[in-house]
C-alpha cells in the first residue's frame, strides 16, 4: 500500500516508554491534548510492563503544524499519520524477528474523543496493523451538520483564547478539578498553547467516516467506554445502546457510573479497572 501523499515526512512527536520488544499501547489523544497531557495514562501502563507511546496528533504538541492543503481533508490526515506510525513499528517488529530478536505483537491504539474516532477508522482500514482498540468516548462523526461543527470549533477556539488570556486563573481552576490527575494539568495548560487554532475553527474533531458504520466495521477486538454524565460524555447510554443493538461481537462496552466525557479523568479508578483486566487478556504486559 502506499504511504501518505500529501502529508510531510516529518515524523509525529511521541513519548515512548518501555522496553522495544514489550507489548505495545499507542495513546491518541483528543482536541488540545498532547502526548504529556496523558501522563498519568503513560506511568500507569508503563509500570504494568507495557511499552507504551503517546503521540502528538498533527497540530498538537510538538507535532508538525497544519497546512491549508492538509486542513481541506483534516480527518484523513489524522488517519494516515496514525497509519504511518502503525506502519514503521510493524517494520520494526519485523526487523527484529528476522535478527532472530524478541518481537512485540502488533499494538493496541487507546484513544479518547478524537483520538478514539481515529484510532476506530485506522483500525477498520488497517486491521492487519493492530491487536485492538479501546476507544474512550469517541467524537462521533455524523451527529453533527457542518454548521454545528464550526459552531462548535468556534467555541473551542474562544475557550482557549480565554485560557491563554489569563494562565494563572486557568492553572487554578485546573489544580481545584476534584478527578483529574494532578500531574496533568500544567502539561494539559501547554498542550493547549501548542494546539493549531486552524485546526479548532475547521471543527474537525474526527475523521469524516459514519461513527456507528465504522463501529459496525470493526474487525478487531474493541473495548468502548463512555459515562452516562448528560450533557458530557458524547456516547452515552444512547449511543451505547445503538452499537449494543450492532451485535457486532468483537465490541464489548462498557459504561462508567457518573463520567462524562473524559471518563478517565472524571472516574480514573473506575476506568483502569474496566480497561486493564481487557488489556491483559488481549495482549498481556510483560513480566516485570
Amino acid at each position: 500500500m502506499s504511504r501518505r501523499t500529501d502529508v510531510t515526512d516529518e515524523p509525529l512527536a511521541r513519548i515512548d516508554l518501555g522496553p522495544r520488544h514489550a507489548p505495545t499501547l499507542i495513546l491518541l489523544h483528543g482536541i488540545t491534548g498532547s502526548a504529556l497531557s496523558q501522563a498519568d495514562a503513560l506511568k500507569h501502563w508503563a509500570a504494568l510492563g507495557y511499552r507504551v507511546i503517546g503521540l502528538d496528533a498533527r497540530g498538537h504538541g510538538l507535532s508538525p503544524r497544519w497546512t491549508t492543503a492538509q486542513l481541506a481533508r483534516a480527518g484523513e490526515v489524522l488517519v494516515q499519520d496514525v497509519t504511518a506510525v502503525l506502519e514503521d513499528l510493524g517494520a520494526q517488529a519485523r526487523g527484529r524477528a528476522a535478527l532472530g530478536l524478541e518481537a512485540p505483537p502488533a499494538p493496541v491504539l487507546v484513544g479518547h474523543s478524537m483520538g478514539a474516532a481515529t484510532a476506530m477508522v485506522a483500525a477498520v482500514r488497517r486491521p492487519e496493523l493492530v491487536s485492538g482498540v479501546v476507544l474512550e468516548d469517541p467524537a462521533r462523526f455524523g451527529t453533527r451538520s457542518p454548521e454545528e461543527l464550526l459552531a462548535r470549533g468556534a467555541a473551542r477556539e474562544r475557550t482557549r483564547a480565554a485560557k491563554l488570556a489569563d494562565l494563572p486563573a486557568a492553572l487554578r481552576q485546573g489544580l481545584e478539578h476534584p478527578t483529574a490527575p494532578g500531574i496533568e494539568i500544567l502539561p494539559g495548560l501547554w498542550a493547549i498553547q501548542r494546539t493549531d487554532p486552524a485546526l479548532l475553527r475547521s471543527g474537525v474533531v474526527a475523521p469524516e467516516v459514519l461513527w456507528e458504520e465504522a463501529m459496525a466495521a470493526l474487525r478487531v477486538p474493541t473495548l468502548l467506554v463512555t459515562g452516562d454524565l448528560p450533557g458530557s460524555a458524547r456516547v452515552g447510554r444512547q449511543g451505547a445502546a445503538l452499537v449494543e443493538g450492532l451485535a457486532n461481537p468483537r465490541i464489548s462496552v462498557s459504561m462508567i457510573p457518573g463520567a462524562g466525557h473524559e471518563v478517565r479523568r472524571t472516574a480514573g479508578a473506575a476506568f483502569y479497572d474496566v480497561v486493564d483486566p481487557w488489556l491483559t487478556a488481549l495482549l498481556p504486559p510483560m513480566a516485570r
